[in-house]
């Protein structure tokens, strides 16, 4: 059997819209009623990476979250929302911010804070970690993640979003553990493995390209997407918007593992969205896996002349959040300096700086040798 991709039109945010496109999407993929019952708790878990607007398509929108929780009302399970943004301090703005706390507010559901919620620790080969225990305890989580591009991982999406489920600084932390993108990637395929959402739902109504997952350009595709398999859902929007699969190594991570499907071959897509798309090819970021050619155990021994290091522009208003984002601590504000300022020998590149900027004022660079690679000047 192929596992089913459904896609749903959706041309903009209009909430008759949004209510008709998930209608037709969760009736596409069976129902709602086949994977909850009623009582039962479902968690919907949005990206809500930090404190934008709606309009900014950082952030999943809250009209697709909306009609996924009056369906869950529908069948008669209890919905509840959930995310631990980047700025675990900040989450309260990010609420107000999102548009999130008003309409939960008006949809009378729960809001809840994954940083004053309990969690359960599991250990990875000698690295620990804690999931949020509401996430755990749900009867159903639906992941409802934002499309995007990611400055380390090439894309964000259903796989991606579940790193969301980690309360507090832990998410920053664990970039030190897992400093290059493959070895973050594996750490990912893991944590999806544990979680294994029952169900997502991708806002893919504006989407992100280029250098996101925060300060990419917006591209309108007007769709809605969903699975009962993140990972098949993922291959699909990398076969839709022709990212080549091999770009983002926890799809295949978890293909072998048995956790999903990545193979193009066995996913069935329906729905009432034409293909191919039409448009040109999906930017990726410009950093894009130009640390993924050379071998992790070479990655230290060619620091000095392979990496990927923030740099600022004169966008930046020194708010410190990039210098309390970084988990090995290579940026400091000095007092008078106009930008944070860097220690090269202690960065590892994780993009985290970049992630959290809500001026857009980081860019991420790469050495000379990367330069010479990502030209063709280089061998693969």
């Amino acid at each position: 059997m192929r596992t089913k991709v459904a896609l749903s039109a959706c041309p903009d945010y209009n909430p008759a819209a949004v209510q008709a496109a998930v209608v037709r999407l969760l009736g596409d993929l069976g129902g709602l009623a086949a994977w909850v019952k009623p009582g039962q708790t479902v968690l919907l878990k949005p990206n809500l990476l930090s404190a934008r607007t709606p309009e900014q398509s950082v952030t999943t929108h809250p009209e697709v979250v909306r009609a996924l929780i009056r369906a869950v009302k529908a069948v008669g399970a209890c919905p509840v929302v959930a995310d631990s943004a980047c700025s675990a301090i900040q989450i309260e703005r990010v609420w107000e911010k999102t548009g999130f706390k008003a309409m939960c507010a008006a949809e009378a559901v729960a809001l809840v804070n994954l940083e004053k919620s309990s969690s359960v620790q599991f250990n990875r080969a000698g690295v620990v970690y804690s999931v949020a225990k509401p996430v755990l305890d749900a009867a159903l989580v639906i992941n409802v993640p934002k499309l995007k591009t990611h400055m380390l991982t090439v894309l964000t999406n259903a796989v991606k979003n579940i790193y969301g489920t980690l309360p507090g600084f832990q998410k920053t932390m664990l970039h030190k553990q897992y400093p290059t993108p493959e070895l973050f990637c594996g750490f990912l395929a893991a944590l999806y493995a544990r979680v294994k959402p029952g169900l997502t739902i991708t806002d893919a109504v504006v989407a992100m390209e280029g250098n996101g997952p925060t300060a990419g350009d917006l591209v309108p595709l007007g769709f809605l997407a969903g699975s009962t398999d993140g990972v098949a859902l993922d291959a699909a929007m990398c076969h839709i918007l022709k990212i080549a699969l091999k770009n983002v190594p926890y799809l295949g991570l978890l293909q072998r593992a048995g956790i999903g499907t990545a193979d193009w071959s066995r996913i069935e897509m329906v729905g009432n969205v034409p293909l191919p798309l039409r448009r040109r090819h999906f930017r990726t970021p410009v950093t894009a896996n130009l640390l993924n050619w050379i071998p992790v155990w070479l990655v230290r021994l060619l620091a000095p002349y392979v990496w990927i290091r923030p740099s600022f522009t004169a966008r930046c208003v020194r708010c410190g959040l990039c210098v309390k984002a970084c988990p090995v601590k290579a940026l400091c504000i000095p007092e008078g300096a106009a930008a944070p300022v860097l220690t090269p020998s202690a960065c590892i590149g994780c993009c985290c700086c970049h992630e959290v900027c809500a001026q857009r004022a980081v860019e991420m660079t790469q050495s000379f040798l990367l330069n010479l690679r990502k030209r063709g000047k280089l061998p693969s």
